[in-house]
């Protein structure tokens, strides 16, 4: 069984429909990702795999339950806190490599209001990919981010599929090599 299922998966506010009978399976070893226009639902299709929406038409296998990261839009840190305590406070522990990787190391004892927006997400991002999780869904990651830092980011889930787990995003930026397509907007899923 796949660690994720949904068939005939259907979404609308008020009386419009975002997405219609939209079907896939999602399993270890892959990285998916959903592709569409703003308002297409790709943020409401992470949210229905994340088990924030919930359907009948959507199944989690067992390994999936309580394995699961996820990163919206907002980055989830405390904004008066050091980045430092921030990690602490999420349970994380500060891992040097992957702080050095995106830049971060100097900023630790910074409090997070004091960090752009790229830093902020590289550090959320960090927390994610800290969190021990074989299931990871992520909106919009490389967001607001420079070249160097969305090709680490490329290595680090292409690393995590490749050590069996599964990674789902919404994406707007280029695409992923070798990722499985979901597309919204009018297209079914492929």
């Amino acid at each position: 069984m796949p660690l994720i299922q949904f068939e005939n998966l259907s979404h609308k506010v008020d009386e419009k429909i975002i997405f219609n009978k939209l079907s896939s399976t999602l399993d270890i070893n892959e990285i998916v990702e959903i592709r569409g226009p703003n308002g297409s639902g790709k943020s409401t299709l992470l949210k229905y795999i994340c088990g924030l929406h919930t359907s009948k038409n959507i199944i989690l296998s067992e390994s999936s339950e309580n394995n699961i990261a996820y990163l919206g839009h907002k980055n989830a840190f405390v904004e008066e806190i050091s980045l430092r305590q921030n990690f602490k406070l999420n349970g994380t522990n500060l891992k040097d490599e992957l702080l050095k990787i995106f830049g971060l190391s100097k900023l630790k004892n910074q409090k997070y209001f004091s960090l752009s927006y790229g830093e902020k997400r590289k550090a959320a991002l960090v927390n994610l990919f800290q969190s021990q999780k074989k299931i990871w869904v992520i909106d919009e990651p490389f967001s607001g981010l420079d070249g160097a830092s969305i090709d680490a980011i490329k290595k680090i889930i292409k690393k995590h599929a490749d050590d069996g787990g599964l990674i789902v995003l919404a994406n707007h930026q280029e695409e992923i090599d070798g990722s499985k397509k979901i597309h919204l907007g009018g297209i079914n899923a492929s």
